[in-house]
Parts: C-alpha cells; structure tokens; sequence
C-alpha cells in the first residue's frame, strides 16, 4: 500500500457528528468518518467533480447537488448498520479530495461489504485513491472485522485497476452489461481481497 508520509491508523472511529477520529494521518491528509460537519464540503466536492464522476457512476438523484439532499445522505449512513462514509481531506486546504464508502455491509456467514471511492480531479495522481481506500480497507479488516471486501471496475478505468492491485485485490470475474452507468450498461471486472488476519472470535 502507498502511504504518504509517516503513517498513524487508529484503532477506532466515532460515528458522532461531534467528535472526529481519524483512521488515518499523513502529512497530507487525514481520513476520517463522514459526519454532518462535512456536509457543505462534501457537496462543493460533487459539485468541483461533477463532469469528472458521472461519467463512472449511477445517475444522481434530483437533488444530489443540494445541500439538504447531501446532509441526509450522511445522516443514514450514520444510523446505518449496512453503510459507512468516509473522507480524505487535504491538511492544507481543509478541501475534501477523496470519498470512500462501504456499503451492502453483511454479516452472519457472509462477513463482507463492497467497497467504492472516488478522487477529485485535481488531485489525482498523488497515491490519494490508494491511500483513502487502503485506510477505509484496513479498517473494515482491523476494526469492523470483516473477512472479505468485494468491488468492480470499468475495464476502460486501468488507473482504478492499478489502485486495486496495490491494495491487494484480485481479479475474479469479468460480468458483461453489469451497471447501468451514464445511460448505457457496462462491463465490470469483478475484484474482491480477503482478510487473512480475521478472528472468528470476535464473529457477530
């Protein structure tokens, strides 16, 4: 995994809206669960990235690109058990640069979650992708203690690719007309990683 500058994970994070703790400091960013508080830089993130991430994801809501609608977005992931939201945020601006989501989160024999993020466009290239994913990764191995995490990509999309093989993914399927993205179905390459570290002590 990249890591930029000295590395300090946590062992645990709030879902509070009041209280931050990161899962993850560098000299340039700081990862960290999405709460209320980043609501309004969570929506000037979208709206910066509009034209560089639809083209990658389902079709927006309505009202994606308003305020009230990104607030209760973070507010059902904060009362979910199936959800988690993360960001990347740049220590010198304060500006969110990186969205990390674990979704469809099962436990009983299954034990997993899909993983998904993104990255502003201005800000690609500098190991943000791997870093922010790495650490949204490690805690869902290390804290939440699930076994396996599963996510697809766009087989045009080689740079997701490569974030995802440095992660420790691997390949397992290729699924023809899997998503309805940007109006047309795609073909996704199916990757998952397991956690060789889980404890099945601690299984829930």
């Amino acid at each position: 995994m990249q890591r930029s500058g000295p590395w300090t994970a946590r062992s645990a994070c709030s879902d509070t809206t009041n209280v931050s703790d990161a899962i993850l400091e560098t000299d340039r960013l700081i990862v960290e669960p999405a709460s209320l508080r980043h609501a309004e830089a969570m929506l000037a993130y979208y709206i910066r990235n509009r034209e560089h991430l639809e083209p990658w994801e389902p079709a927006r809501h309505p009202n994606f690109y308003e305020l009230d609608y990104q607030r209760g977005v973070i507010e059902r992931s904060l009362a979910s058990d199936t959800e988690k939201r993360f960001v990347g945020i740049d220590r010198e601006t304060s500006a969110i640069v990186a969205s990390v989501n674990l979704s469809n989160v099962r436990r009983g024999v299954n034990q997993s979650a899909i993983i998904g993020y993104s990255v502003d466009a201005a800000s690609q290239g500098r190991g943000y992708a791997t870093t922010c994913a790495g650490a949204v990764m490690r805690y869902a191995f290390d804290v939440m203690n699930l076994h396996r995490l599963e996510t697809s990509y766009n087989p045009i999309n080689a740079r997701s690719g490569r974030v995802l093989r440095k992660l420790g993914f691997v390949v397992e399927g290729y699924a023809r007309d899997y998503l309805r993205i940007d109006g047309n179905w795609n073909d996704a390459i199916l990757v998952g990683r397991t956690n060789e570290a889980w404890n099945s002590g601690a299984d829930r």
